[in-house]
């Protein structure tokens, strides 16, 4: 049974060059260090994993500005079969409940589609919301936070932590899976890989193409805004006991607890 595999992969500013726009509280984007978001990967290597096992077509869907092409050509390069680009200025400061609309619309108009992957949550929004968004707006089945996934007659069974153990979840076609950092190693990507990553050409969709009006995207098909932004508090790391050896170490922790009368 082969199948129609969608991936969803976001490209994320670095995660030490973020700034933030004070006016908009939005994330600075144009002009910033960017990457294919990490996790993505892992989902990109589980669709080709089921693609190796029973046959298929991996599709990437990125939803961002031109450059996001630059980050699908990582998925290319590692075996995806073709991307599609969602771009659409109207588009910009989404929250999840406008971006999941986007994306399902997305995955309706490639049609047919039997699975969906995603990472578990993207490094700048770091919400987690978007696969269930998804999942809600296709009708599909969800399961979240794979570790493992094995393919399955109908569908699949993940396996992931939960409260301290781990469980067997599955769930049958079509489905949307987020996958976790620790899921699997991301192939290297070979010479042909690269090639076809080099010279890949993707379609890109707006809002019409996707048969969405203007004010069900960006802010205004926005429930959410973000009233103020501020950095964590800093706190004191600590200090480091020293001595001669562990006991001489021991005992100068025991003059300091003294001296803050502690003990």
């Amino acid at each position: 049974m082969k199948m129609n595999i969608a991936v969803l992969v976001k490209q994320v500013p670095s995660v030490s060059d973020i700034e933030l726009d004070p006016k908009t509280n939005n994330l600075v984007r144009i002009g910033a260090p960017s990457m294919l978001n990490p996790v993505d990967l892992h989902a990109i290597e589980a669709a080709l994993a089921v693609k190796d096992s029973v046959g298929g077509t991996v599709t990437l869907i990125s939803m961002g500005m031109a450059t996001a092409a630059d980050a699908m050509r990582d998925g290319i390069a590692m075996g995806a079969d073709k991307g599609v680009l969602v771009s659409d200025e109207r588009m910009a400061g989404s929250d999840t409940l406008a971006t999941g609309k986007i994306l399902a619309k997305a995955i309706e108009k490639i049609g047919s589609v039997d699975l969906v992957f995603t990472g578990r949550q993207s490094t700048d929004g770091d919400t987690g919301q978007i696969p269930p968004a998804v999942a809600q707006r296709l009708g599909m089945s969800l399961l979240t936070y794979a570790e493992e996934v094995e393919t399955t007659a109908d569908g699949l069974v993940i396996t992931r932590k939960n409260c301290g153990g781990t469980e067997k979840v599955k769930a049958p076609l079509p489905l949307v899976c987020s996958v976790s950092e620790t899921a699997n190693t991301p192939r290297s990507a070979n010479i042909r890989g690269k090639m076809n990553a080099k010279k890949a050409v993707f379609d890109t969709w707006r809002l019409e193409d996707l048969g969405l009006a203007p004010e069900e995207a960006g802010k205004a098909g926005s429930a959410t805004a973000v009233a103020g932004v501020f950095a964590p508090e800093k706190h004191t790391v600590g200090i480091m006991i020293e001595g001669a050896d562990e006991k001489a170490a021991i005992a100068e922790l025991f003059k300091k607890l003294a001296a803050d009368h502690i003990v």
